[in-house]
């Protein structure tokens, strides 16, 4: 009975992402990865497909080959209507890959030297304003091919952390440095420095940051039906996805074990242990309920687009005026609020600190 009762309040949470465009992160015909989430159910996930596409089956419904037909869009109107009518179900991340790098670089190679000279790097938002700031000199005033150059030579090292990877981003870097334009100095300054004493504060053997953009997606979902719901939930994930297949941290932060805390990161918080009680993979065409966060995922990605053609983009206003301005999406985007000055003094343990005592496991 007590085995019934607890899942019977099991929430589902469904994930997929928009292709498979997650990993490579310098594709400037896809600048942004996307993910969908819904908790609706695949019995009632497969009545709202029959309804809005009855001439899709199985692994016919992708947004991407639907954005490309007319009738297809037709039918995405309909699915459009069904997200304003229920905008709590549905949810979406959408991360700027080139600036995922940048803020890579920033959390990797200039926070660890500011906290040895006991800069809190994270507090009062500072960090990401940091990297809007770093953004703007890569992005903005280096050359095009510079900038590709260096945030490649960041991601190949990420991805493949070694010697020979870590001494060619050193390489990059300093040369990056020394034909510097106007405004770029301070940050390939410091970028420079932190690939250069890498390994006084990172463990080579031991580095992985091939996933981050995938967790942040993952966890402002989660925190989106945290609001409403604190757990336990069930996680299905396509079983194309990446992330859920790798990350160590995911299952960190799930760990039940973990001591009770809330972390505020900016203005938002987040409740560790996440109460997820399983994470499993299932087959996109097979499972209604993935393929609806598919069309949630492309949705965000299509109009993410800033090349669209004139009848691309009146699709994309009917749709948004049919229903969709009621999904939940949350971004990660360079901003334009800059730093003025240093960080603060730190006055104890960070946020990322703070964060990885919370999920320490409980002591018996």
């Amino acid at each position: 009975m007590q085995r019934a009762q607890r899942n019977s309040l099991m929430r589902r949470i469904y994930f997929d992402e928009s292709g498979q465009t997650g990993a490579h992160l310098l594709d400037r015909n896809q600048p942004y990865f996307t993910l969908g989430s819904t908790n609706i159910s695949e019995a009632e996930s497969a009545e709202i497909i029959e309804e809005c596409f009855p001439r899709a089956k199985g692994p016919e419904l992708k947004s991407r080959s639907l954005f490309r037909r007319e009738s297809g869009r037709r039918s995405f109107i309909s699915f459009a209507k069904v997200v304003g009518q229920r905008g709590n179900r549905f949810c979406g991340a959408k991360i700027d890959k080139r600036f995922s790098i940048i803020c890579k670089m920033v959390d990797n190679l200039v926070e660890p030297m500011l906290r040895a000279m006991r800069y809190d790097f994270y507090a009062d938002n500072y960090a990401a304003r940091f990297a809007n700031m770093a953004n703007y000199a890569i992005a903005r005033t280096m050359d095009e091919r510079a900038s590709t150059e260096l945030l490649e030579s960041y991601n190949t090292f990420a991805r493949t952390p070694s010697g020979e990877t870590l001494g060619a981003l050193q390489a990059t870097l300093r040369a990056n440095l020394v034909a510097a334009p106007y405004g770029s100095e301070m940050f390939l300054s410091m970028m420079s420095r932190g690939a250069d004493s890498f390994e006084q504060f990172h463990d080579l053997s031991d580095f992985n940051d091939t996933n981050d953009l995938h967790l942040t997606a993952v966890l402002q979902c989660m925190g989106f039906w945290q609001k409403g719901y604190k757990g336990p939930f069930e996680v299905v994930h396509d079983e194309s996805t990446h992330f859920f297949k790798r990350s160590q941290l995911w299952k960190v932060m799930t760990n039940p074990q973990a001591e009770e805390a809330i972390i505020q990161v900016g203005d938002k918080t987040l409740n560790l242990p996440i109460n997820v009680q399983s994470t499993t993979a299932s087959r996109s065409h097979e499972n209604a309920s993935l393929q609806l966060c598919d069309l949630i995922a492309g949705f965000i990605s299509f109009v993410s687009n800033p090349s669209m053609k004139p009848p691309e983009r009146d699709f994309a206003h009917r749709a948004i005026d049919s229903g969709m301005q009621e999904l939940s999406i949350f971004p990660v985007e360079p901003g334009t609020d800059f730093v003025d000055g240093p960080p603060m003094k730190s006055d104890g343990p960070d946020v990322i600190d703070r964060v990885i005592n919370a999920v320490k496991p409980k002591r018996l």
